[in-house]
């Protein structure tokens, strides 16, 4: 296997994984100002950026292979394993910084996952108080058993 391709390749990971990184972040400020007109926009970006992402890994995996390596040995956490004893600290830096950036990634993708459901928890909240529909689950009754359903009110007759 040729090191200037394996560098080349975990290069182009890096610089998807930044551009991944900018678009969770304006991702992220898009959920909060409720900006549905460009988070439309940027997540189309993300997809085609994931799809990026997804086939260089696979493009990895295969000159992994091709350099006698097994395929269950190809990710990039094996990657680091094979690299424990080479002498190219650039790639073994490269590759410790993608490891960060995916770790990055991975949490700001599960920071705007709780943001979007906390806004469809509010949503539906709202959406009941508008209603006049109330979820009593876990309430009590007069006689100690617990409720289940919704209690019906109409807004209008509050």
């Amino acid at each position: 296997m040729n090191n200037s391709d394996l560098h080349n390749m975990l290069e182009q990971d890096r610089l998807q994984l930044d551009e991944l990184s900018e678009v969770l972040q304006a991702e992220r400020d898009c959920l909060e100002r409720r900006d549905l007109k460009n988070l439309t926009r940027l997540l189309q970006q993300k997809q085609t950026l994931l799809t990026a992402i997804e086939t260089n890994d696979f493009n990895r995996r295969r000159l992994l292979q091709q350099a006698g390596a097994p395929a269950d040995r190809t990710s990039l956490s094996q990657l680091r394993v094979l690299l424990e004893n080479s002498t190219d600290t650039a790639l073994t830096t490269l590759l410790e910084n993608i490891e960060n950036k995916v770790r990055h990634c991975r949490e700001m993708s599960e920071t705007n996952s709780i943001i979007v459901h906390r806004s469809r928890l509010n949503t539906q909240k709202a959406l009941d108080i508008m209603r006049g529909t109330e979820a009593v689950n876990g309430l009590y009754t007069s006689h100690g058993s617990t409720q289940a359903g919704t209690v019906k009110r109409d807004l209008g007759n509050v």
